[in-house]
């Protein structure tokens, strides 16, 4: 996720195209700043440099000039937990059967209080913040240390040189230049600094089918004809509908339990950046559930929400924004279609910034709140825009989370091996990459499939039809990358991240293979294999869509209001809360919540003889569509499409508990 005034477009062909709101982050640097009080007092003082704190300026960017000493700045300081190897095993015991701390998830609160930085150390960095005449401010969580200052006093502070730069695409922004630096004293408390740069603003991964239809020419000029395939039982031949997608991956017995089997008893959660119009939810719940039928919904907003957003100093949030209503809709919708019965469904929603604060805070209080059982988010960016400073501030809640018993979901991204190409004045625009926060070790990464060319029609209980990676006739490939639109109008997400070693969690038949990479790749102990996405998937074809329903308002904005009704969408955030409410369902059925996904799902996987009862494996054999443009799919595990598809029913039948990972 990032932000970004390096926009990020999630756009198939036009302005149909399901939204796209930027991402691009640059990270941390530092340099040798010119001289100050601050810097003079701290002459002697030894200082360390943090890791992973410094990515070059995009290619082809241009260097300006020094940001301004007096600009105005907000950064964030990630501290350490307290006790990081007793965090590490109580991650590891919690999810081994057999440990006396297996499954007994951590109350609300004790998180902070067991692994907080102790009072001692978080006035250790205020004290260094204030010498260095920096203003403290409110923070969402005792592990972020947040200050305001001016762009000079945090170049001293830090050791370190902010310019500005105008990419290639005439975007300006700004970043610091070399790596940052923290006194040596603290560099046992200090990971990582945020804030540095203006390029963090995310993207959602969307696609609608009106925006990815093949045009036509209707003259002889070259104006393109957007036409809408009809699809599925939705409204005007807008999709499919909730009947339809519980068929195709059989969650017709669990959902014959009764409100136990439909998620009476859970709470769900969206992770949000955008307003949107509640009434349109409603309306989708009447068309396939009857007037009866109502989710209550929880609006929560973190930072002012995006309607009236608070911003930091030096931040910019635009106000009363409706740009990813669609997204927002979409995440809302596709969890009541499988999780009708749901006690709420709880919106969380923050200002999209360009520094990455409303991000951060927003994860923050999704644990800290800890009242979902699981969450889906459909917005990111790519690691390498992302910077690691941003993806070590956003794991602290991850592992809380997870210690928790949370179920965190994120679409792998629609850009295929490439999640950087809609990050557009992004220096890494055709690089292998993959998605934030999806490749998070505690995240479960949701990729795409498609069902080709198998349309269930008006038939409202289709039985499963063959998937294959969703790369519509193979367009994206590696040598049309680069401002190609085969890529960018839809492939889903993987490949291999480059900040996270592979979990325990992650191996199975065909987890390591010709493209898996170690040790340095990923910063990690030499023979250490890297984290891989996706984990899992499910339907995300713009061309075999899910209907939905959003109207918007025309005097906003909002995106819903070019489509002002139902529609056909797809995308990887449509298949990352299809698994959330899988998720759900389990929790609703067995009456306790999962955890972590990840370790349930891999060790179903690695299950003798059981693979294909709980998993549509996705081969690629026979198929013209078989990889995500640079990985393709094979039999078991493959970094196309994880582990496979759901089967429902089959999934509820497992107590993953009874048996080791």
């Amino acid at each position: 996720m990032q932000r970004s005034s390096i926009v990020s477009l999630r756009t198939p062909l036009s302005l149909a195209s399901i939204l796209f709101l930027f991402a691009a982050t640059i990270s941390t640097f530092s340099f040798a700043q010119p001289a100050s009080a601050a810097q003079a007092n701290n002459a002697n003082v030894p200082y360390v440099a943090l890791d992973k704190s410094y990515i070059k300026a995009p290619a082809g960017a241009t260097l300006q000039n020094q940001q301004a000493s007096s600009s105005p700045l907000t950064i964030s300081l990630v501290l350490q937990p307290n006790n990081s190897a007793s965090l590490n095993n109580e991650l590891n015991a919690i999810y081994t059967p057999g440990s006396q701390q297996y499954h007994k998830w951590l109350a609300t609160g004790a998180f902070n209080k067991l692994y907080g930085p102790t009072a001692a150390q978080t006035a250790q960095v205020t004290s260094f913040l204030q010498s260095a005449g920096l203003k403290l401010g409110t923070s969402p969580s005792p592990f972020i240390v947040r200050a305001t200052g001016s762009t000079a006093q945090i170049e001293a502070a830090f050791h370190t040189t902010i310019n500005n730069y105008k990419a290639s695409n005439g975007t300006t922004f700004f970043q610091n230049d070399t790596t940052v630096q923290v006194p040596a004293s603290l560099s046992s408390i200090v990971s990582e600094v945020t804030g540095l740069s203006n390029t963090e603003k995310v993207h959602t991964n969307t696609m609608s089918a009106a925006s990815g239809a093949k045009a036509t020419t209707a003259t002889k000029a070259t104006t393109p004809q957007v036409q809408k395939p009809a699809y599925g039982a939705g409204p005007g031949g807008s999709g499919l509908v909730p009947s339809q997608l519980s068929s195709l991956y059989e969650a017709d017995a669990v959902h014959n339990l009764g409100a136990r089997g439909q998620g009476r008893g859970t709470n769900l959660a969206v992770f949000e950046l955008s307003g949107y119009t509640q009434s349109d939810i409603v309306a989708y719940e009447h068309q396939f559930f009857g007037a009866s039928e109502n989710v209550p919904i929880v609006n929560v907003n973190v930072d002012g929400g995006p309607l009236t957003p608070i911003c930091q100093a030096g931040d910019t949030c635009t106000p009363n924004d409706y740009s990813g209503d669609i997204e927002v809709n979409a995440d809302i919708e596709t969890q009541i279609a499988l999780a009708p019965k749901a006690n709420h469904i709880y919106v969380y929603n923050a200002p999209n910034d360009y520094l990455g604060t409303t991000i951060i805070d927003e994860y923050m209080r999704i644990a800290n709140d800890n009242r979902a059982d699981s969450i889906s988010s459909s917005w990111g960016a790519c690691e390498l825009d992302t910077g690691f400073a941003q993806a070590k501030a956003e794991s602290i809640s991850f592992e809380q989370m997870a210690l928790q018993g949370q179920s965190m979901f994120s679409a792998a991204g629609d850009s295929g091996a490439y999640d950087c190409l809609r990050d557009i004045g992004s220096p890494n625009l055709d690089s292998l990459s993959v998605d934030d926060p999806s490749s998070q070790p505690y995240v479960t990464a949701v990729g795409g499939t498609s069902f080709g060319n198998y349309d269930p029609g008006t038939n409202l209980h289709p039985s499963y039809h063959q998937e294959s990676v969703w790369n519509v006739g193979e367009a994206c490939t590696p040598s049309t990358v680069a401002g190609n639109p085969g890529c960018n109008n839809g492939t889903g997400g993987g490949g291999v991240s480059i900040f996270w070693a592979q979990p325990n969690y992650q191996h199975g038949p065909g987890v390591i293979n010709s493209y898996s990479k170690t040790g340095a790749y990923c910063n990690a102990p030499a023979g250490q294999y890297c984290r891989e996405i996706p984990d899992v998937s499910a339907n995300a074809d713009q061309y075999t869509p899910y209907a939905e329903y959003c109207t918007g308002d025309p005097t906003t904005n909002s995106t819903c209001a070019y489509f002002s009704g139902w529609l056909g969408i797809g995308g990887t955030s449509l298949s990352s809360p299809v698994w959330s409410a899988v998720i759900d369902l389990w929790d609703s059925s067995h009456g306790q919540r999962f955890g972590n996904a990840n370790y349930g799902l891999y060790q179903a996987f690695r299950t003798p003889h059981l693979y294909s009862w709980f998993y549509h494996d996705i081969t690629g054999k026979g198929q013209t569509d078989n990889t995500n443009g640079y990985y393709p799919t094979t039999q078991n595990y493959d970094i196309a499409t994880g582990i496979g598809t759901p089967r429902i029913s089959e999934l509820m039948t497992y107590d993953f508990w009874k048996f080791a990972f």
